[in-house]
């Protein structure tokens, strides 16, 4: 199993926990992200904005950028916005969520794992991001968002954390998203080792969201083979068990100038299509939704097309981009072709339904999530999902637990 150590964090002073914590910068609109930098003075947004409100624009991928993040990140900590534990611990993370309650550990996990496939991945990682984040590691020397990584359900680590979470927690705190967020410190000698043996006891982690970071975390490590604090990199484990995946629906402009008719007739080679009266959340795997024109269609997968012995191939959502996406609709590529974009299972169906409504789209499809154990099996396969085949949660936020090189 890969070997997951204790560390000393910088975590937010307590009166400050909510106002520091923020969210990944994408998922701000640009008026959102103007209204937290300029009324809220503690927000994490302005370590990863340094430059916000001065005149000098410097690349945001740029050495000099970095090391401005770093400036921010210790005045932050010189005006005790963020304070230095003064031992190593783990970090039990609690996320609360539309009904959805996530509890993890926050540790180090070694970047050897990484490497000798101990940590598994599903996706590809894009190579100039790799060392775009390899140098901002580099310089601003802090890990501020944990990678989220699922494991095996072990009722030893269960045991544990409930009963340390019976405690009250260091922070508790909900947040303008509706999401509630507790944070409870194990400094005790005795329960890190036990942690530690549990965890050694589990064979491997699958990388739920964060493939580029444990790239660059693992980069780092190569660099710095003298640096023992650069040999790990800051993880939320999480249970399988726990993991809340949703689909991403796949949205298309333009039918390769085939009518609506047409388009549907030459789905049939493929598909059993059933109109409906009501909109279409697929409830199990081989089952689509499409919604076109205003109507609502139920397709079944014909068997005859369905690769159940290949990891990748049986995915829905490869189904889709095969037999629709591409030999119908001519989308040969779906990371850089223009005519399809994606949204988050999280819109539902009536996001479906005011999305093409708009003309914004001309057809719009609701998949049925990858499971866990499809997941796992690309993984162990060595095998890659297509893009945006998950949408993964919890989302984790930046600057509530941060680990320092």
């Amino acid at each position: 199993m890969p070997k997951v150590i204790p560390f000393k964090a910088c975590r937010p002073a307590r009166d400050k926990a909510g106002l520091v914590g923020s969210r990944s910068f994408i998922e701000y609109s640009e008026a959102d992200l103007n209204d937290k930098l300029i009324n809220n003075p503690y927000t994490f947004l302005h370590v990863i904005y340094p430059d916000f409100g001065t005149p000098n624009y410097v690349s945001e991928s740029s050495t000099e950028r970095f090391k401005h993040v770093r400036a921010k990140y210790e005045e932050f900590v010189k005006e005790d916005v963020l304070l230095r534990d003064k031992e190593p611990g783990f970090y039990i993370y609690r996320q609360c969520k539309d009904g959805h309650v996530y509890t993890g550990i926050i540790g180090g996990v070694a970047a050897e794992a990484y490497r000798n496939g101990k940590v598994k991945v599903h996706e590809h990682t894009i190579t100039a991001r790799e060392q775009m984040f390899k140098e901002y590691l580099k310089v601003t020397a802090i890990n501020a968002e944990p990678v989220l990584l699922a494991h095996e359900h072990s009722d030893d680590i269960d045991l544990l954390i409930n009963s340390i979470t019976t405690e009250r927690a260091d922070f508790e705190f909900t947040t303008t998203d509706r999401v509630t967020h507790y944070l409870w410190p194990v400094f005790d000698a005795s329960i890190i080792n036990q942690i530690s043996d549990g965890f050694q006891k589990l064979d491997a982690f699958y990388i739920a969201d964060g493939h580029h970071r444990s790239a660059s975390s693992a980069l780092l490590a190569e660099d710095n083979p003298n640096s023992e604090v650069s040999q790990y990199f800051m993880c939320y484990m999480l249970s399988e068990r726990m993991m809340n995946i949703q689909p991403f629906y796949r949205f298309v402009n333009g039918l390769n100038d085939l009518s609506e008719d047409e388009f549907i007739q030459k789905m049939e080679e493929f598909f059993i299509i059933e109109s409906s009266d009501e909109a279409v959340n697929p409830t199990c795997t081989q089952e689509f939704g499409m919604y076109i024109n205003h109507n609502w269609y139920k397709l079944t997968t014909k068997q005859q097309w369905i690769d159940a012995e290949h990891p990748v191939k049986q995915l829905d959502c490869c189904v889709l981009q095969v037999h629709v996406l591409d030999e119908i609709l001519g989308i040969k590529d779906a990371k850089t072709d223009k005519r399809i974009e994606y949204q988050g299972g999280h819109i539902g169906t009536a996001g479906v339904e005011q999305l093409v409504n708009s003309r914004r789209y001309d057809v719009g499809f609701t998949l049925f999530h990858v499971t866990m154990n499809q997941l796992k099996r690309v993984a162990d396969t060595n095998n890659i999902m297509p893009p945006k085949s998950t949408w993964v949660e919890p989302k984790l936020r930046s600057g509530l637990v941060i680990y320092e090189f």
